[in-house]
């Protein structure tokens, strides 16, 4: 039915814009509207093919925010919108399955704790792409969820989802006249504090929270070394070396505490085995003897050689002409003039381009057709554990999220639980080109700062470095696509907020919840109903 795409089409709309620059994320209050006034059409008239709606709806969805992965990679462009779309079609076809059989509160119910419990379960995921977990769609709106630092982006979710209900519940009993003046004027009240509450409470913690003054200093380098043509083909990696140390040299001064340089910054052979004594790492540390009390940050592409003794992982790959077997990982490393070299590996990994799935069972297989390429299948090596790098004079503690890893907020925690009192991301947002990709990256960090209470410097190669305040604010930034240096302060806080100390608790709530609706109530339901 006409009328039935033209409100397909709406929500899609209503949920791609708020990921676009000059839209607020309010709109993701009454996104899915139109779409369950689709689904209920179809469920009171007892018809079949909802899926196709719904499958229109949240395809469009993905097409519209993240087009512009193609610029890296046209086939995981394909696969992040089709897989993408097709999980949240699952949770949204079991809703209405569960409608149908269950009634609708309990049908409703389980759009909820389904939704919110596949948000959570993605971040997690071996094969994971939450980019458009609901919650993210407000990183615009650092005012208004304020309150991440209890609930994390899982609230902003959990917020946009009853809004949403509330509202289509509202529709639908004045399109059928089935309210009485008190009822309706109650549910349109309770409609106007679940909106209004957050916000003025936002509102308020944004104007009144204020930072310790505990100033660290920091400069951060963007190179804007073309990822395309010069940074793995074009510029050898001592070029790319002389850029970065140019670049140092001209902004570090005797109070500088971090000097901070892009993801992969440094490339070459750079082997863990004996890297203190590295040429490149010596000449980082030539440039901290020449100014005391500097650390610097950068990210680097570094390798691992393991002994014939040691157990290798199945993402470790083999020498050619020989039997052993080294790892290669993205790393952050940093240094100071004592040489001591502290490293952090990045664990949350890209599928398909920087890690294979399932690598124990996988890796053999997709083996078999890559002999002449040395193994390289098996990708890039992670590690458990996150880890806090103290500055030189031991007063400040950074956390280093590189690139990826700032778009996950229960992991970005584990930083701050381990110590760190500023967070730093380095990132290489120039694969994206000049899209909203690279500006969508950079304003997901508000929402961490905000999560973790933490200033964040942001080092991106391409994209746009930035000084994020605790309150999510980006209070220096620099331009697209330009060689430049950026310089500021970050404030240090040791405060833990609710969220880095207890996580997502809104996703293990809904978790349980879906669990048990699904055993307890759906199949008592479903036994005396035809399928």
């Amino acid at each position: 039915m006409r009328k039935h795409l033209l409100l397909t089409l709406l929500s899609a709309l209503l949920l791609s814009l708020p990921w676009y620059e000059n839209f607020s994320g309010l709109l993701l209050l009454v996104a899915f509207v139109p779409l369950l006034v689709v689904e209920h059409d179809f469920a009171v008239n007892h018809r079949r093919g909802f899926w196709k709606y719904a499958w229109l709806c949240l395809l469009l969805w993905n097409v519209a925010t993240t087009w512009w992965i193609y610029n890296a990679t046209l086939f995981g462009m394909i696969g992040a919108v089709i897989g993408n779309s097709a999980q949240m079609l699952l949770v949204v076809w079991l809703f209405h399955l569960i409608k149908r059989r269950a009634g609708c509160a309990v049908g409703y119910a389980s759009l909820v704790t389904l939704w919110l419990t596949w948000e959570w379960f993605y971040f997690d995921a071996e094969i994971t792409w939450p980019w458009l977990t609901l919650g993210n769609g407000f990183a615009k709106d650092i005012r208004l969820v304020q309150w991440y630092e209890y609930t994390g982006a899982l609230g902003g979710s959990l917020w946009a989802l009853l809004c949403n209900l509330l509202v289509f519940f509202i529709l639908q009993k004045q399109q059928l006249k089935l309210q009485n003046f008190r009822a309706a004027a109650a549910e349109k009240a309770m409609l106007a504090v679940l909106v209004a509450a957050p916000c003025a409470y936002s509102l308020v913690r944004f104007h009144t929270y204020k930072e310790a003054e505990n100033p660290c200093r920091v400069a951060i380098l963007q190179p804007n070394i073309d990822p395309f043509n010069d940074k793995f083909n074009g510029m050898s990696a001592q070029e790319q070396l002389e850029v970065i140390m140019a670049q140092a040299e001209s902004v570090a001064t005797d109070s500088t505490d971090y000097v901070i340089a892009p993801e992969t910054a440094i490339e070459g052979s750079l082997w863990e085995n004996n890297l203190e004594q590295n040429r490149t790492m010596l000449r980082l540390k030539s440039f901290c003897a020449l100014h005391p009390g500097v650390s610097f940050v950068t990210g680097a592409t570094t390798l691992y050689l393991f002994d014939e003794n040691e157990d290798a992982p199945p993402t470790a790959r083999l020498m050619k002409s020989s039997d052993l077997r080294y790892e290669v990982y993205n790393t952050a490393l940093q240094t100071d003039s004592s040489g001591y070299v502290q490293r952090y590996h990045k664990s949350k990994l890209v599928v398909g381009v920087e890690m294979l799935p399932y690598p124990k069972y996988l890796a053999k297989l997709i083996a078999r057709f890559a002999i002449n390429l040395g193994g390289t299948s098996g990708g890039l090596g992670t590690q458990k554990e996150r880890v806090a790098f103290a500055s030189s004079s031991g007063k400040f503690r950074a956390g280093v999220a590189i690139c990826y890893e700032s778009i996950f907020g229960q992991f970005y925690t584990e930083y701050v639980k381990k110590g760190a009192n500023v967070m730093m991301i380095i990132t290489n947002d120039g694969w994206w080109r000049d899209t909203p990709g690279h500006r969508q990256h950079l304003r997901y960090a508000s929402l961490r700062a905000i999560e973790t209470r933490r200033s964040i410097a942001r080092s991106a190669n391409t994209g746009i470095s930035a000084i994020v305040s605790q309150r999510g604010e980006i209070v220096q930034r620099t331009s697209w696509w330009v060689r430049t240096t950026l310089s500021g302060s970050l404030n240090a806080n040791e405060h833990i907020t609710p969220y880095v100390k207890h996580g997502d608790v809104i996703g293990r709530a809904a978790g349980g919840a879906a669990l048990l609706l699904l055993l307890l109530c759906v199949p008592a339901k479903m036994l005396r109903k035809k399928f």
